[in-house]
């Protein structure tokens, strides 16, 4: 679970793998529920998002994906501004705070997401296949993509968020350097 902070609020975000849509034996109950493409046929992913006024419950809602598996953990959601934006499976989400009313979904992946980071107005995603700039309106800018997963089994860190560049790792130990543009400015082969 990642607690973030949003003004006099505290905003869960969760795994809850064993929700089941429909169901009334939910550990859970949600007030809304968001689903990516084939999510509600083929869950993979359920992602909790309950907001918080001191201990009152005031909102919630659950995300369903149905593509390559994600965790919540600390780069997997953010807050900007009124908005949480959260990865779940090959989707990045756009919801209000503190409604949690949809304001856009968009695939940005082949695979799956792993992280997401604020760049300037704008979200950067580190997928499985595929870096994405996202704006702040879920239009994909561009996207970048390697020979590989971007993806180590070394523990390597594969996704490096630098002040002016983006260091990749893949699965072969390829390395790339790439701008906020998404251009190639170099590339290792091991």
């Amino acid at each position: 679970m990642i607690p973030f902070q949003f003004k006099n609020l505290t905003i869960e975000v969760f795994d809850d793998s064993t929700y089941s849509y429909g169901s009334t034996d939910n550990k859970f109950n949600y007030l809304k529920h968001y689903f990516g493409d084939g999510g509600q046929e083929y869950p993979v992913s359920k992602h909790g998002i309950k907001v918080f006024d001191n201990d009152r419950e005031i909102n919630s809602c659950i995300i369903i994906g149905s593509a390559g598996a994600t965790g919540i953990h600390r780069n997997s959601a953010l807050i900007d501004n009124d908005k949480l934006i959260l990865c779940c499976c090959d989707i990045l989400f756009c919801l209000t705070l503190p409604g949690l009313n949809l304001i856009w979904q968009t695939k940005v992946d082949t695979a799956t997401c792993f992280q997401v980071f604020k760049l300037d107005n704008d979200y950067l995603v580190h997928g499985e296949l595929e870096i994405s700039r996202v704006d702040n309106e879920g239009k994909i800018k561009w996207q970048f993509g390697g020979t590989d997963i971007f993806v180590t089994i070394e523990g390597q860190n594969e996704f490096e968020f630098n002040s002016d560049h983006i260091m990749l790792t893949d699965f072969c130990k390829t390395k790339y350097k790439i701008d906020f543009n998404g251009k190639l400015l170099w590339t290792t082969h091991k």
